[in-house]
């Protein structure tokens, strides 16, 4: 459903910048981001007890974009990103009393970008950035399964959802001229995002398990507090990582 809004807001923005006579131009973006301001967790790999540390981020992943930009004159310009990130599992093993627990975590953010971009405004190559600000809706889903003697059979998903996610985005690019009004972009970025679920649901139990209640997640909690109440926690949804995308302006 999020791919396919996404496809809708490219056909509007299309449609708008045709009947435009300024300097609009569109651009569909794919990439990959590789994770950055990592949280660090312990996984525990062999039955010895022994642990090792395994950073992750949420924001890993591949990226599908759509944007529209509006150049206010040949070096200064403004932009709005639509992005879509497709988080890669990270996967935590667990070995305890001949039991392999597997936890596999997911990330997914759909984000607006509203950004700034400078161009240097050359013939042929031509340099450029864009500095923004990341509002975006985002979920995690947590994935245990577990084998060995013993071991409950099935899988229990939990997933992490609720609130904005938000952050800051920088980029530096260059764009190679393909004829008159075509462009290829590639672009190097830095999306630095924070989380903080405000809901956790538990949507699939071990089998012949009960689901668990739902949690509410809040940044503080009292004594008196529901039952039904926990703490969040502030996860990275960070990345760095290369986009290559295609960009055709309509006007001048």
């Amino acid at each position: 459903m999020k791919t396919k809004n996404l496809v809708l807001a490219a056909i509007a923005l299309a449609a708008t910048f045709q009947t435009a006579n300024a300097q609009f131009s569109a651009r569909l973006d794919v990439g990959y981001g590789f994770p950055s301001e990592t949280q660090a967790t312990q996984a525990t790999t062999d039955a010895n007890g022994n642990t090792k540390i395994m950073p992750y981020s949420y924001g890993q992943g591949f990226n599908l974009a759509l944007a529209g930009n509006y150049m206010f004159n040949d070096n200064i310009g403004a932009g709005l990103d639509l992005n879509m990130l497709f988080g890669t599992p990270t996967t935590l093993t667990t070995v305890s009393g001949g039991i392999t627990g597997t936890e596999k975590m997911t990330g997914s953010l759909f984000a607006i970008t509203p950004n700034l971009i400078l161009s240097a405004h050359k013939e042929g190559i031509n340099p450029y950035g864009r500095f923004g600000i990341v509002l975006g809706v985002a979920s995690e889903t947590q994935t245990i399964t577990a084998s060995g003697t013993g071991a409950p059979s099935g899988s229990n998903i939990n997933v992490y959802s609720g609130n904005l996610a938000f952050g800051w985005y920088a980029a530096f690019g260059v764009q190679f001229p393909l004829s008159d009004n075509l462009k290829l972009d590639v672009e190097l970025f830095d999306r630095n995002v924070t989380y903080a679920p405000s809901t956790l649901t538990n949507t699939q139990a071990f089998d012949g398990a009960q689901k668990a209640d739902t949690q509410t997640l809040v940044t503080s909690k009292s004594s008196n507090a529901s039952a039904n109440t926990q703490l969040t926690s502030y996860d990275p949804f960070s990345s760095v990582g290369l986009k290559v995308g295609i960009e055709m302006s309509f006007g001048k």
